[in-house]
This record gives structure tokens, C-alpha cells and sequence, in this order.
């Protein structure tokens, strides 16, 4: 008799289970699972030596702080590249520019003169004077702009380049035959000691101000705007009496000047306008480079 109820609680129990549902049976297994591996987790436990829960906790708290540092480095990230951002801004020289539009339709005119008129006049002037007249020609203006050198360099404190300045004019206006040679360079060892005035009032902490393009100057800002009147107020030119030189005369010379200084250049604008994705930022952007360079060159 009892091997007979015995009989039907198994055969009940077995029907029980076949009836559950595959989901449930598996989340019904799932406690059980959990419970034979903590079990068998204990009897291991048990079994091992005294150190492996110390290594077990070890291992724990390794992991605590790795997943501490990720979450710290998740946090520093966007700091921290924040952080380049705003170097990268410090490090981009950067210039206001209120007046965009009328500097970009002034850069355009300056883009057609010179593919209009100076490139083909500069082409032909090319062709017709030799490279060693022009350079000559070239010595010679440059040899003008010497007493706008030396008196920028006095006014920035740079006494040895004032004085090498100073000798490099005397020397190359008698010996270079009124500076069509640079003897200077080549007898005396003297090289030329660059300095304008937009260069003295930014050695002496005058910002840019503002971009400014210029007709036939191209870039510029207030500051140098500035600089370009003070240095042709320092060229000789400037105080050959009219009956010498008229103002017409004296411009012809300016432009001839600019024609022969632009025959050693040809192709280096088309070069640039080529690479830039906007010639006129591009240009902005190594205008405000180069005279930064400047400036920090005359606190040297």
C-alpha cells in the first residue's frame, strides 16, 4: 500500500513539471542554479587554503578601482578636452574684424588688380629688364627705407641693430654706388635689420585695433595703418622738394617700386590662393601670425 502512494506522488510530480511552461521553467531553475554554484562555491571555499578569500577580496577591490579610475577619466574627459579647446584658442591669434564686408570687397579689388594689371605689367616688366638690373633696382629702394629701419630700431631700444643699420646705409649709399649693390652683406658681414613703426607701437603694447585691408597694401589693422604713414613720413622721398619731384613723380616711383619688388613673387599669391579653402581668413590669419612674430622679435 505504501509503495502504491508513493507511486502517485511521483507520477503527479513529474506531470507537474512536464506542464510548465519553458520560460517559467527556466526562471524557476534560475534560484536553483544560483543556489548549487553558492553552494559549490562554499565547499570550494571550504576546501581551499585560508588565503584564497583574501585573494578573492583582493581581486574585488582591484576591480572597485579600476572601474573608480574609468569613471574618474570618463569625468575628466570632456574637461580635459575643454581645456585643450580653449589652449588651442589662446594659442590661435585672433583679431576683431567689424568691418568684414568692406574688407572683403577691398580684397577682391586688390584679387583683380593684380591678376588685371600688376601680373601682366610685372610679367612684361619681367621680360624686358634683366633679373640683375631688378636686383640692382631692388638694392636701391631698399637702400631708401635704411633711415626708417634705423630710427624704428632706436625707437625700440635695439641700439646694436640701429648702429649696424646706420653703417649698412653710409656703407652701401658711397661703396654700393647709392645702394644699387649691398656691400654691406657681403664685405662687412652686416644683414639688414627689418623694423617699421607698427612694429614700435606694438613693441610698446599697441594692439592691432581692428583688420583693415588696404587698396594696393593688401592686409593691414589700425595699428599698422598707422605704421605705414609713419614709416613713408621717415622715406627720403618724402622731403625731395616738389620742384624735384612731383606728387605724381613721386607715386610713378612707388609703383614702379611695387612692379620690380613683384617680379621676384610671381606665382607665389596663386600658390597661396590655391591651398586656401578662403583666401581672404586664410590671409587675415597670416597677417595677424607674421606681425605677431614681428612684435615679439623686437623684444628680443
Amino acid at each position: 500500500m505504501l509503495i502504491f502512494v508513493l507511486t502517485l506522488c511521483l507520477a503527479s510530480l513529474w506531470a507537474d513539471t512536464s506542464s510548465t511552461p519553458p520560460d517559467t521553467a527556466q526562471s524557476s531553475m534560475a534560484p536553483q542554479i544560483l543556489s548549487d554554484t553558492n553552494s559549490d562555491a562554499k565547499e570550494d571555499a571550504q576546501k581551499q587554503p585560508e588565503a584564497a578569500p583574501s585573494e578573492g577580496k583582493t581581486a574585488i577591490v582591484l576591480t572597485q578601482s579600476n572601474e573608480a579610475e574609468a569613471s574618474e577619466a570618463q569625468e575628466a574627459a570632456p574637461a580635459a578636452s575643454k581645456n585643450v579647446a580653449e589652449a588651442v584658442e589662446e594659442e590661435t591669434p585672433g583679431i576683431p574684424d567689424p568691418l568684414a564686408p568692406l574688407n572683403r570687397a577691398m580684397y577682391h579689388f586688390n584679387d583683380k588688380l593684380y591678376f588685371w594689371a600688376l601680373k601682366p605689367v610685372t610679367k612684361l616688366y619681367s621680360h624686358i629688364i634683366p633679373k640683375d638690373f631688378r636686383i640692382a633696382i631692388g638694392n636701391f629702394y631698399d637702400n631708401l627705407w635704411a633711415p626708417s629701419r634705423m630710427l624704428n630700431n632706436l625707437f625700440q631700444l635695439r641700439f646694436k641693430a640701429a648702429g649696424n643699420e646706420s653703417i649698412r646705409f653710409l656703407f652701401n649709399s658711397v661703396a654700393g654706388i647709392g645702394g644699387l649693390r649691398d656691400v654691406a652683406k657681403g664685405g662687412l658681414g652686416i644683414k639688414k635689420q627689418e623694423a617699421d613703426f607698427g612694429q614700435t607701437l606694438g613693441h610698446y603694447g599697441m594692439g592691432h585695433g581692428f583688420y583693415l585691408v588696404l587698396p594696393v597694401f593688401g592686409p593691414s589693422s589700425f595699428r599698422d595703418g598707422i605704421g605705414l604713414a609713419g614709416d613713408r613720413f621717415m622715406h627720403p622721398l618724402t622731403y625731395v622738394s616738389s620742384s624735384y619731384l612731383n606728387f605724381w613723380q613721386k607715386v610713378g616711383i612707388s609703383v614702379h617700386e611695387k612692379v620690380n619688388d613683384t617680379s621676384f613673387k610671381l606665382g607665389d599669391y596663386e600658390s597661396f590662393k590655391e591651398s586656401a579653402i578662403d583666401p581672404y581668413v586664410s590671409m587675415r590669419d597670416a597677417f595677424v601670425q607674421y606681425r605677431l612674430k614681428v612684435v615679439k622679435d623686437s623684444k628680443k
